[in-house]
């Protein structure tokens, strides 16, 4: 199996607006505008490719102008889109308005191409991720999409990563069968929606593995994150910082601890790559810096983690 990550699920374009000041509900906002390359996976690639690393991109593009930006810039920056899937639907685009602090006001989005990820395409293209030893997928997918996956993961031995998305993506999660995910990544909110019926921390992570998932990434915010396996947790802490754009910033996240992964790094080395990554788009306009490069993370993570 190739070292390289494939990454599966929706990419869009993202239009975020920056108001000048704080939100005025009901009425027209003075804003700036920047428009890049979005969605969970598509921030994921990106990262992953400014940073040297190899990955695959299997998403749906539509036949627009969306699907062509999306395609010729992830190509011209080393992504291999070669399984991807032409949809007959508009590129997804996803539209934010952040208040003056870089926190999220309201958002929208529209993606009716990630529909066009079916299992019957996924079988179609077993082969080619059969090569892959580790997978992330985004609950984008349809239930019987990530079904297939998951079975696809078990049977040939690969680590699968679900990243949830949001809480009513990740509330989907609860009709499929989880066993052998190798590892789910929600925040607090989202760890309620995977596991709705207790209310502590602890008991909610049992469930997790109770179903068969093999690690609990779990992100609390400005209190750092938490690895949980069965037999141990792992957390990490987070410094004080002033942030500019909360979009994407766990997307960085993943992004940096499979950069960690994939290089072999240890297991608390892969959470302080993670942070130093979400650091660096916290406090960048937008889901991804377009300057990153490995010595940059490497700095960030000195800088922040230098024990």
């Amino acid at each position: 199996m190739t070292t390289s990550v494939l990454c599966i699920g929706a990419s869009l374009v993202d239009h975020l607006y920056f108001c000048g000041q704080e939100v005025v509900q009901g009425t027209s906002n003075p804003a700036e505008k920047t428009t890049t390359i979005g969605g969970v996976m598509g921030n994921i690639v990106q990262h992953l490719a400014l940073l040297g690393a190899p990955v695959a991109f299997l998403t749906a593009l539509g036949n627009d102008a969306n699907g062509s930006f999306i395609r010729e810039t992830l190509t011209n920056r080393g992504v291999d889109l070669s399984a991807s899937c032409a949809a007959d639907a508009d590129t997804g685009t996803y539209v934010s308005i952040l208040e003056p602090n870089g926190s999220l006001n309201v958002a929208v989005c529209q993606d009716n191409c990630s529909a066009y990820i079916t299992p019957e395409y996924l079988a179609f293209q077993s082969a080619y991720i059969r090569q892959f030893h580790l997978i992330v997928a985004d609950t984008n997918l349809s239930l019987s999409s990530l079904q297939w996956l998951i079975e696809h993961a078990r049977t040939y031995g690969q680590q699968l990563i679900i990243e949830p998305v949001s809480v009513p993506k990740a509330a989907k999660l609860g009709a499929l069968d989880l066993q052998g995910v190798f590892m789910v990544t929600p925040n607090e909110d989202e760890l309620y929606a995977l596991a709705p019926h207790v209310d502590d921390t602890h008991t909610q992570i049992k469930a997790l593995f109770h179903k068969g998932i093999s690690r609990v990434w779990l992100r609390c915010g400005a209190q750092g994150s938490v690895m949980h396996e069965p037999d141990k947790t792992l957390a990490l802490g987070v410094p004080k910082i002033d942030i500019v754009d909360s979009t994407g910033a766990g997307d960085a996240a993943l992004a940096g601890w499979l950069y960690g992964y994939q290089k072999g790094a240890t297991e608390s080395e892969c959470l302080q790559l993670g942070h130093a990554l979400a650091f660096i788009v916290l406090q960048t306009k937008g889901a991804v810096n377009p300057a990153l490069t490995s010595s940059m993370l490497n700095q960030y993570k000195q800088n922040y983690y230098h024990e």
